[in-house]
């Protein structure tokens, strides 16, 4: 319920452009640091004075070269790639599901099915070399 006033501040009364919200997690991309700290600070006020709600430990302003975890991407100005947790249980799926096809367990095509969820997921990432190396 509270995201939707949130959003409509965001949007509508501090004119942000590039506001992305994904459940609780949001990310809102500008060009200077002085324009998001004012940005911050007014939010900030809207949502203590509106809402009684404070910002969590984990907001943070980053540089775009640093990148900024959003939605179990690792997003910068020049790629989004996959969380290193991410990668991680991808690569542990992989492995178990080859090794339930080595024992006879599971065929090819029922391990595929379970890697149908991951496969949406790097959909949007670059993950070239990531694919080669699990499943060539």
């Amino acid at each position: 319920m509270y995201y939707n006033e949130v959003d409509q501040y965001i949007k509508h009364k501090l004119k942000v452009r590039h506001y992305y919200r994904y459940m609780d997690d949001s990310v809102i991309l500008m060009k200077d640091k002085a324009s998001i700290k004012l940005v911050r600070e007014k939010l900030e006020q809207f949502i203590w004075n509106e809402l009684r709600l404070k910002f969590n430990s984990k907001t943070n302003i980053f540089k775009s070269k640093q990148g900024v975890n959003f939605c179990g991407y690792k997003i910068n100005e020049y790629r989004m790639k996959l969380r290193d947790k991410g990668k991680k249980k991808l690569k542990a799926k992989v492995k178990y599901l080859t090794n339930q096809i080595k024992l006879g367990k599971m065929s090819s095509k029922e391990a595929k099915k379970y890697l149908c969820g991951h496969y949406g997921y790097m959909k949007y990432a670059n993950v070239y070399s990531l694919k080669r190396k699990l499943f060539a």
